[in-house]
């Protein structure tokens, strides 16, 4: 028998004790969620790894690609649909919770919206539908999290990314040979043929003269096992958010890592956006409990008002810096039309909008897709605790400040599932009165 247990600290609340002689596999144990209190239960091993397979199963594809066999994009979409039905798999085994009603809305809402523009343009169209099932699976896993295994994958992932973007630091040489990440983009996307350079590291990595850089590195611009740059900026915005949405709970070793590996990744990687959004983090760590509860939701109108009045004050530029980006940014979203909006320009979004996410999620979701999107990435973490306001404004400012100079780069599944993971966990930290989790 079992009986109800009576927090008496406010990070106790909302759970059930399951005694010792009650095993963990027992009728009880299965019909309630994993615990989730700030120290309660152990490591999910199995949670860590699939979110490490996120991030690093193209690093392995790159390797595969430079010393086995030439790898395509069928191998590489084939590995992010096991990882994904392994993540789901994990899901349903431990049931569905109240909370992950949004998250099977967007889910069947992405699905049917699929189904409606695949009819539209006469041929697939399951782009955004990806995108969404990767926000919408690794958000309900993070809900399932305790803070032990939130606080493993972050370590791991770190850990990870941040060795070899040592090796790529001390040996741009041995980290190419290892990888090539020229050879594998250009096998796996197209990407890169007119980029050809005899480092062998992805075109974009490589600079230009004239782009803004902290002079502090010799080498490229590091990539670590992302293998190209943006991703490695995206990551350290990740792990901006996370720490300051979790740093009255993170420990000395963890906050130390974080800090030390987000500093490093930001000078080596000499990124703009994601050393602007670690300066708004730390001032937001202070300011972001005091906004409005819903107040990420006029977030994306704020960046594209202020898009409109850089672009006036910068003036037109043609180059790929800032001013660039954001011009056509603000151009494309002029440019927008009926047939568009109701997706049916769809299949060639990406194509034409590698650099401008705004007007890639509209064409590729449509008016009605990108509004589903927009509620759920503003709303799906509730501003309830003063940590859950930090996360919630960290990962509208980061996703909605990136549509403005890149296409779909966001919505990928190496930044993605770090990100979605913790917005499920810290969605279950502000919302304990729906959870139900058992200490062990």
């Amino acid at each position: 028998m079992w009986k109800p247990y009576v927090a008496t600290q406010a990070h106790d609340r909302a759970v059930i004790h399951v005694p010792a002689n009650d095993p963990i596999d027992s009728p009880v144990a299965a019909c309630v969620p994993i615990a989730r209190g700030k120290d309660a239960g152990r490591v999910d091993r199995i949670t860590v790894l699939i979110l490490l397979a996120a991030i690093g199963y193209n690093a392995l594809l790159a390797i595969a690609n430079a010393h086995l066999a030439s790898m395509s994009l069928t191998q590489v979409a084939l590995c992010e649909f096991v990882i994904l039905v392994a993540a789901a798999s994990l899901i349903l085994a431990r049931g569905l919770e109240p909370l992950d009603a949004p998250s099977i809305a967007l889910a069947v809402g992405s699905l049917l919206g699929a189904l409606v523009l695949s009819l539209i343009n006469q041929s697939p169209v399951v782009a955004m539908m990806r995108s969404a099932m990767v926000m919408v699976i690794f958000t309900m896993l993070g809900i399932r999290c305790n803070r032990a295994t939130l606080r493993a994958c972050f370590m791991c992932s770190v850990i990870m990314v941040g060795a070899v973007m040592i090796m790529e630091i001390a040996s741009t040489k041995t980290y190419s040979a290892l990888f090539n990440p020229f050879s594998y983009y250009l096998n796996t996307r197209g990407l890169g043929e007119n980029d050809w350079d005899n480092t062998g590291l992805f075109g974009n990595a490589l600079g230009f003269e004239g782009r803004f850089s902290y002079g502090l590195f010799s080498t490229p611009r590091t990539s670590s096992i992302f293998l190209e740059q943006t991703s490695l900026a995206n990551f350290a915005s990740f792990c901006t958010i996370y720490l300051i949405s979790v740093w009255t709970s993170a420990n000395r070793l963890e906050k130390s890592i974080g800090v030390i590996f987000v500093v490093a990744a930001l000078l080596s990687n000499n990124t703009r956006t994601a050393s602007a959004l670690a300066v708004i983090c730390l001032a937001g760590y202070y300011l972001f409990p005091r906004l409005p509860r819903y107040g990420t939701l006029v977030l994306p109108f704020v960046m594209i008002g202020l898009a409109l009045a850089m672009h006036s004050y910068l003036g037109d530029s043609k180059e790929d810096d800032f001013a660039g980006r954001i011009g056509l940014s603000i151009q494309k979203l002029s440019d927008t039309d009926i047939h568009g909006l109701l997706g049916m320009q769809a299949l060639s979004a990406a194509d034409v909008f590698p650099d401008s996410g705004y007007s890639y999620t509209l064409y590729a979701a449509s008016i009605f897709g990108a509004i589903a999107l927009w509620l759920y990435i503003a709303l799906i973490v509730p501003s309830t605790t003063r940590e859950s306001k930090r996360c919630a404004w960290g990962i509208g400012i980061f996703f909605f400040m990136n549509l403005l100079i890149s296409g779909n780069a966001t919505y990928t599944v190496k930044i993605a599932a770090p990100l979605w993971l913790l917005a499920g966990f810290m969605r279950t930290e502000a919302s304990p009165s729906l959870s139900l989790p058992i200490t062990r």
